[in-house]
């Protein structure tokens, strides 16, 4: 029986798959500036990499594996407008491919009202999005 009344005070992770754990925290570094955790000593690194921001706040699990190919997978990483703006100025990155495979474009970023996004995927095909709810200091970067 479920226990009424529980509630969720924050989403603690998620899991990620492909196949190199440790090339993915590189990748997870320089794209979205994710760290290694310290906790990942306790694994084998080629089987599971923690990720965490660089507070350090645990918010993903690395495995080697396959990703999800079916349905919506997205990881969504909030950011603030400042972040999302100079994430969009280095755009196209080679390294940084949108939903169709090719280098992801600033003017790709997606106005939901409230929030605007980008939606990219990692080496792996694991689908990613940075989303910010700093609406008009992104409308005013396009702007410019």
């Amino acid at each position: 029986m479920i226990m009424a009344g529980i509630q969720v005070s924050a989403l603690d992770h998620v899991h990620l798959y492909g196949a190199d754990p440790q090339a993915a925290a590189g990748w997870y570094n320089r794209v979205l500036g994710l760290v290694v955790h310290p906790s990942s000593s306790l694994r084998d690194p080629a089987r599971s990499v923690y990720l965490a921001t660089p507070r350090g706040q645990y918010c993903a699990t690395f495995f080697k594996g396959v990703p999800p190919s079916d349905g919506d997978h997205t990881t969504a990483f909030r950011v603030s407008g400042s972040v999302f703006a100079a994430f969009g100025d280095g755009l196209p990155d080679g390294d940084i491919l949108g939903r169709s495979g090719a280098p992801l474009r600033r003017d790709e970023a997606d106005d939901h009202g409230p929030a605007w996004s980008y939606y990219f995927q990692d080496p792996d095909g694991n689908h990613l999005e940075i989303t910010t709810y700093d609406h008009e200091r992104v409308r005013k970067w396009f702007a410019a």
